[in-house]
């Protein structure tokens, strides 16, 4: 009897009227081999990246209201929510670079000195990304800008509530969910502290009578990414188009730790007790010991990071 047409379910309609627009630069710089050295480098300047679109689904949702007498407007908010969510998941600065230098050898030692330092090839990739574009947060009913999140995948925080907390609950539909609420400045998103991502004081859950204006999308970043990986390799001639090629790799050279997940969803009681069941610090704010691994982490802590140095050794035989 609460549906406008009685025995069917949710009835759904999707229409193209989704958008988005980028604005950026790109460049390239690179020097052909000469001289037993080449190097080049890729950099993308991005400058704007809105639209109502979303990565995993179609767009943002049309927001409809339902009129006693079965009519079917759209809400006066839609502008507000598609302003509100209107930010995608902007990377400012993306670099590719390489360089490959063939050591040259002795010109003045003997044979065995030649045989064993010369036809040396030493190689690099670095892999870079800066922080992303800000996104808007909804604070005390004004918007203020987001601090700026980083490259490494960009991502919200969300929320669960253990009793009385679904959307209908909170909005008053199960079609409509309400969003975190910002109450503090929550960081970039990314820290060096493994248990601390972000500040989770500045966050806490939406209560009844929402309508999901809370806060927008998009609005933390992970951390940013700055590998470098090398390899250096040794060729000998065997005569004709035959070569014998010792080759080591070195993934992230330098052992950068880059956390590139964290637990962003945040687990409360109810909206009436905002007590946090899952969170990283007791009480007396030192780490919880049953919340010291990324398998159990709490609400803030990485549970995931990048590959740290790892070696890979070929031999490869041409002809």
């Amino acid at each position: 009897m609460l549906r406008a047409f009685r025995g069917l379910s949710n009835i759904n309609e999707q229409e193209t009227r989704y958008w988005d627009e980028y604005h950026g630069l790109q460049f390239s710089l690179n020097r052909r081999f000469t001289n037993g050295l080449a190097f080049g480098a890729n950099y993308n300047l991005g400058l704007s990246f809105k639209g109502n679109t979303g990565f995993g689904n179609t767009g943002l949702q049309l927001r409809l209201q339902h009129a006693a007498d079965g009519t079917i407007s759209v809400r006066s908010d839609q502008a507000d929510y598609e302003k509100l969510n209107e930010n995608l998941a902007l990377q400012r600065h993306v670099i590719k670079s390489f360089a490959v230098w063939n050591i040259p050898g002795p010109s003045r030692l003997g044979s065995v000195a030649k045989a064993l330092l010369e036809d040396w090839q030493l190689s690099g990739v670095l892999t870079a990304g800066s922080a992303y574009q800000p996104g808007a947060i909804q604070a005390n009913g004004a918007a203020q800008a987001n601090p700026v999140g980083a490259a490494n995948g960009r991502y919200d925080v969300t929320y669960t509530y253990q009793n009385n907390g679904t959307n209908t609950n909170l909005t008053g539909s199960p079609d409509y969910a309400a969003k975190i609420v910002y109450v503090g400045d929550p960081g970039t998103g990314c820290s060096s502290d493994q248990y601390r991502q972000l500040n989770t004081a500045a966050v806490t859950g939406p209560t009844y009578g929402s309508v999901g204006l809370e806060s927008g999308r998009f609005l933390l970043g992970g951390c940013p990414d700055h590998t470098v990986d090398m390899a250096i390799a040794r060729n000998i001639r065997l005569g004709g188009n035959r070569n014998l090629q010792f080759r080591l790799d070195v993934f992230n050279v330098f052992n950068t730790v880059i956390y590139n997940n964290r637990q962003n969803n945040v687990i409360y009681r109810s909206p009436t007790d905002l007590t946090v069941a899952n969170s990283q610090t007791l009480p007396d704010g030192s780490l919880d010991p049953n919340r010291l691994t990324p398998r159990t982490a709490g609400f803030g802590a990485a549970t995931s990071a990048q590959p740290l140095r790892n070696l890979q050794l070929q031999i490869r035989f041409g002809f």
